[in-house]
């Protein structure tokens, strides 16, 4: 994985996502993908919107020499097509749901099987694969910040 060409381009790309409109959206009102990028120090983090998802984090090892510990995808359509999930938010649960179904206080629920027979980490469209709405952003200063936010409806995914 090439990561000093994405590293390059991901602040530049982050600057253009948050040039939009509106935060988070684009002309015709869609919410659009971004990376937003938390500093502080030799400390830097990326984060995008997709899926709620860590895409790189980056600090000095032992020697002061600077390494990114991030296993992922070196573009975000990467991350939008993948099938792994790699530094995502996974839900509604983790880890598989056998047959795709669970009781709940004596009431059977059916869920989307993604994985077999099974539901994999929230089923087909599961927290990992949605957009997120940035609530609020501070790249650097004393307290880097980002909040995403995300509803899920009720009976979302069954």
């Amino acid at each position: 994985m090439a990561r000093a060409p994405l590293l390059l381009l991901l602040p530049l790309l982050a600057a253009l996502c948050l040039a939009s409109l509106a935060p988070g959206a684009n002309a015709a009102g869609r919410k659009m993908v971004g990376v937003y990028e938390l500093r502080k120090g030799d400390f830097s983090a990326k984060v995008t919107n997709w899926g709620a998802t860590v895409t790189s984090v980056v600090f000095p090892d032992s020697k002061g020499n600077l390494g990114d510990v991030v296993l992922g995808y070196d573009t975000i359509a990467e991350y939008v097509n993948g099938s792994s999930y790699f530094g995502a938010l996974v839900g509604r649960v983790a880890n598989r749901v056998a047959k795709a179904r669970f009781v709940l206080d004596g009431k059977v629920y059916h869920l989307y099987a993604n994985d077999g027979k099974n539901a994999l980490h929230g089923g087909h469209r599961g927290f990992s694969k949605v957009i997120w709405t940035v609530k609020e952003y501070v790249s650097g200063g004393d307290s880097p910040h980002i909040t995403l936010y995300y509803h899920s409806f009720d009976g979302e995914q069954g």
